[in-house]
């Protein structure tokens, strides 16, 4: 049976900010290289259903910068697999949000080793047979992946819930930009629902889409899924719905794009 398209692949979008930045305003190579050395252990936990941790990474290549306001989009994909350790292309992305305009920054091949090879002899599976391909996520999408860190958690072990309120927001945001071209605003949270708990050393995964358009604003659908990367079991933990407004260059209501 063929997986959804979300659960057969890990991709995950995100916003440059100021504070990842170097002085002239590009995306810092460290902050770049953390995000695709999380993508390629979530591409390998889930691939293998067994905890990693980092050996090398053997081939990293910047051929161009990513700046302030873009989004950056990673994806990867296992390409080769030993006993205890496998190899994962992973490359990121980067897109302006009001133009669309769209270039590769860097691509990289990180090694992984399976960290309870001591005590598990068991080999890897095999390399899947269907690749996910490196192509961009469609307009009016946002997808947002998260591990909980013991940081990210109350004293129950559980996410905080202002942190996954900020991670729907910014999906929202990055789904209606992406949609409408220009820069927006969020007018409303019509409803946040909490479902279950998010657990420490989870993947909060965070999928946003956008449902209809008015004159200036737009209904973004988001949906928050917590998964065990250990065991694959799945679970929503959350949902909301967000108006959001499309803004010209003065931060005044403009038309937004209607749906194709």
């Amino acid at each position: 049976m063929t997986q959804p398209r979300h659960l057969a692949e890990i991709r995950h979008t995100d916003l440059v900010f100021p504070h990842q930045t170097n002085h002239q305003g590009s995306y810092f190579g460290g902050a770049a290289m953390a995000e695709m050395d999380k993508l390629a252990f979530l591409i390998a936990a889930r691939h293998a259903r067994r905890p990693f941790v980092t050996a090398s990474c053997d081939k990293l290549d910047f051929v161009a910068p990513a700046y302030v306001g873009d989004l950056v989009e990673l994806t990867g994909q296992v390409r080769m697999v030993g006993r205890t350790s496998l190899i994962v292309d992973v490359e990121l992305a980067a897109e302006n949000l009001i133009t669309g305009a769209r270039h590769v920054c860097t691509r990289g091949a990180f090694t992984m080793v399976a960290a309870d090879r001591k005590t598990n002899p068991d080999r890897l599976p095999p390399s899947p047979d269907a690749k996910p391909e490196f192509a961009a996520s469609p307009p009016g999408y946002a997808r947002t992946l998260q591990l909980v860190f013991p940081g990210d958690t109350n004293h129950l072990g559980q996410l905080f819930g202002g942190n996954a309120m900020s991670l729907m927001g910014k999906a929202a945001y990055i789904a209606a930009s992406r949609h409408t071209r220009s820069d927006v605003g969020m007018a409303a949270s019509d409803r946040i629902d909490f479902i279950a708990p998010t657990r420490e050393g989870e993947l909060l995964d965070v999928i946003a889409d956008v449902q209809s358009v008015g004159r200036t604003s737009m209904s973004v659908k988001v949906v928050a899924e917590a998964e065990d990367l250990m065991s694959g079991e799945r679970r929503k933990v959350g949902e909301a719905d967000y108006v959001m407004v499309a803004l010209d260059s003065a931060g005044k209501p403009t038309p937004a794009k209607p749906l194709d």
